[in-house]
């Protein structure tokens, strides 16, 4: 399942859970909450720790990520938005967690385009770059 739909469901459901809270909930004026209304690049961080992805990654830890990335097949990197990359290897820590590891190889190898032996060496640099605590 893509990011954005797994976000969009679970930005949906907590819009029902907001709205169906009842009839007797009172909501304070904008202008008394404002302080404590997150912003969107909060609230998305949040949900997507709430769904099992790792931080985004400082500019840093991207290069090295991608740089790794190129050592394995560097036209993974050069045919590849950054971006996207990083993406994927956030969908694939989220994966590591979420799926048996027998698994893992195989959505590696969808999820990059490749070759189950690269897959291997993309999830070591993915847990290694992108989500060491999984």
């Amino acid at each position: 399942m893509s990011r954005k739909l797994v976000i969009a469901v679970a930005a949906f459901a907590v819009c029902l859970t907001g709205c169906s809270s009842g009839a007797s909930s009172t909501v304070a004026p904008a202008a008394q909450n404002s302080a404590a209304v997150p912003s969107q690049p909060d609230l998305r961080a949040s949900m997507e720790a709430q769904l099992g992805f790792p931080p985004k990654p400082d500019a840093t830890t991207t290069r090295a990520y991608l740089a790794d990335l190129k050592s394995i097949d560097p036209g993974l990197v050069s045919t590849q938005d950054a971006e996207a990359l990083v993406n994927r290897g956030r969908d694939q820590c989220r994966d590591l967690k979420a799926r048996p590891e027998k698994e893992w190889v195989t959505v590696a190898s969808q999820r990059f385009s490749t070759q189950p032996a690269d897959a291997t060496k993309i999830i070591k640099v993915v847990r290694t770059r992108l989500c060491p605590q999984f």
